[in-house]
């Protein structure tokens, strides 16, 4: 409570100085001269300035752009990141995490300093093709969840696709661009081959939600088994008689348990 009274009083006074600040700029008729996008402009551009030459050390090269330098730390980022999940398994780095994270820092950097920009562009290509695969196909994945889980008809759901269909071949039609018209188009025909298969793909969500909820009566199951394996354990019951009851509860529990995994 006092951490958040404090919070809230720094908040305040931090306020009251910014109020204050703007209302002497207005007072003094500096309100008209101040360009907030010409302020933020020399910000940047102090701290390009700045971690410029970092960058050329870390990354190499003789000159960046600001596209150049922002995708070899994303590669950075990324290749770090896989050389830190793949080092971590191993018991040798898992005890010794200074070694860990030496490599994991060293190895990308080694990478990325001595790629070549025609590399580095064919890297970049190869995202811009996934990005677009997967933005372009999200519209599509919506609207068949939305269907299959809204609609029990299939007669409706054929309906939607048949709208679907329209929009984007009217979408593919009046493309003035070939890209654009290239994604309509197929997203078009695969609205159509779902069009087709819409039974079976439903019978798959309803398939999907059976061993959902078969999933969760098998935890439930063995939840409880535990818990009065574990009640016949803490009570006086003698001896056989607790090892029989509790071998009886073993039992039930290995078969929900293979009932479990076998989905």
């Amino acid at each position: 409570m006092n951490k958040k009274i404090g919070v809230l009083k720094l908040g305040l006074i931090l306020s009251l100085l910014l109020i204050s600040c703007v209302s002497l700029v207005s007072a003094y008729g500096f309100g008209s001269y101040i360009d907030l996008r010409y302020g933020s402009e020399q910000v940047i551009d102090a701290v390009v300035d700045f971690a410029e030459p970092f960058f050329i050390i870390l990354f190499g090269g003789e000159y960046y752009t600001g596209y150049l330098v922002f995708e070899r730390f994303l590669l950075f980022v990324i290749l770090a990141s896989i050389v830190y999940l793949s080092l971590s398994k191993i018991p040798m780095f898992e005890e010794n995490k200074p070694v860990l994270k030496i490599l994991t820092a060293a190895v990308p950097l080694i990478a990325i300093r001595f790629i070549s920009v025609e590399w580095l562009g064919a890297i970049i290509l190869n995202y811009q093709v996934i990005g677009v695969a997967i933005t372009s196909g999200i519209p599509f994945i919506i609207y068949l969840f939305f269907l299959h889980n809204v609609f029990d008809s299939p007669t409706l759901r054929k309906m939607g696709w048949i709208f679907f269909l329209v929009v984007y071949m009217g979408l593919w039609s009046t493309a003035d661009i070939p890209l654009y018209a290239a994604v309509y188009f197929w997203t078009a025909i695969a609205s159509l081959v779902f069009f087709f298969i819409d039974g079976t793909i439903h019978k798959y969500f309803v398939k999907q939600m059976l061993n959902y909820a078969q999933e969760n009566s098998a935890v439930e199951k063995i939840a409880e088994i535990d818990s009065r394996i574990d009640v016949i354990n803490r009570s006086s019951i003698p001896g056989p008689s607790k090892k029989r009851a509790i071998k009886e509860l073993e039992k039930a529990k290995k078969f929900w348990e293979k009932h479990l995994y076998a989905h």
